[in-house]
């Protein structure tokens, strides 16, 4: 089924009424309660339903499609109402309508991606870039460069940089927009950007991530919450460096230790396990960076490795003995049974 441009845009003027008060200001009425969905009902009412209410219609309205086998001339009508609907829907209207688009078969236009990306209004900026993660393509690979391009030729770089580019570039395989995930991670800092970051380059991610962890300052590892980076995009970085371990003794990576004595737990045990990945071939040079540290993190290191002891913390605190300058240390790990 097709359905006209014009029945489109007749649907879409027919989603709210506008009265206009003695003063000239527009005044949106509300919404007709939503109608029962219906295995009979024509399509476009249907979907326009979906879109104005969502919600449980929504949800109905998805099962009818299911049913009737009918999500590929949803593709068709909601690809359109997104079209002429961007500057004039409601948000939850967008959003509905997108969401619908997105579990239609059809490929995006990159016309459509282009109009979203460029529109005045934030929110089809954010569901441009949605949509080119949810239906990657070779046609919507080549539309970001283009996009990516000229936001650098016309300086409007703060405009793309959002954490659903980033999502974007990831599901197309971008590579050559490395770059940007880069730089989003240190100017944002949304997990969205390391994520994509370790799908482009994961080898370059690991070594670009110990400069990006190394900004936060040791006393605000010590608080229960962070405010210089993202938590969860710490979490994410870390558990990367686990899998992916950066070159030994790069610049950054003495600051592991300073995570892996953190209060927050999750980033302690995290950065301790990414630490115990260069034992046994670095314990010696581990330790020696240990010792670099102050008196307070090689102790909270001791009191962490009481609780979580195991052979290759064991070999490290044996080599940190050799070479710590700290008599208390020394004789915390005579306390400790190696």
């Amino acid at each position: 089924m097709k359905l006209s441009v014009s029945l489109i845009a007749v649907v879409l003027l027919a989603t709210g009424c506008v009265t206009v008060t003695d003063d000239g200001k527009a005044i949106k009425e509300p919404l007709p309660p939503a109608p029962p969905i219906t295995w009979d009902m024509p399509l476009e009412r249907a979907l326009t339903a979906a879109i104005d209410h969502g919600g449980d219609t929504l949800d109905h309205v998805k099962k009818l499609l299911k049913r009737r086998k009918e999500y590929d001339a949803a593709g068709g009508f909601t690809a359109k109402a997104i079209e002429l609907g961007m500057m004039k829907y409601e948000p939850h209207q967008l959003v509905n309508a997108t969401h619908l688009f997105m579990l239609a078969p059809q490929p995006l236009d990159p016309k459509l991606f282009k109009a979203l990306i460029q529109s005045p209004r934030p929110l089809a900026n954010q569901l441009g870039w949605q949509l080119a993660a949810a239906k990657p393509s070779a046609a919507i690979r080549a539309a970001i460069e283009v996009a990516l391009t000229a936001a650098i030729t016309d300086n409007e770089e703060e405009m793309v940089l959002l954490p659903q580019m980033a999502n974007a570039i990831a599901a197309n395989r971008l590579r050559t927009a490395y770059t940007w995930a880069r730089h989003g991670l240190f100017k944002k800092g949304n997990e969205e950007f390391a994520r994509a970051m370790i799908v482009l380059d994961p080898k370059q991610a690991s070594r670009d991530f110990l400069p990006y962890l190394s900004v936060v300052p040791p006393e605000e590892l010590r608080q229960l919450s962070l405010s210089t980076i993202n938590l969860y995009t710490g979490v994410v970085i870390l558990q990367h460096l686990r899998r992916f371990p950066a070159d030994f003794g790069m610049a950054g990576f003495d600051h592991l230790f300073v995570y892996s004595v953190s209060r927050n737990a999750v980033l302690a045990e995290t950065a301790q396990a990414v630490i115990e990945t260069y034992v046994p071939q670095h314990a010696e040079g581990l330790a020696q960076i240990l010792s670099r540290h102050p008196a307070w993190v090689q102790v909270a290191f001791l009191e962490n490795a009481r609780r979580r002891l195991n052979p290759s913390v064991g070999l490290i605190l044996a080599e940190l003995k050799k070479v710590t300058a700290e008599e208390d240390v020394i004789r915390e790990i005579d306390e400790i049974r190696l």
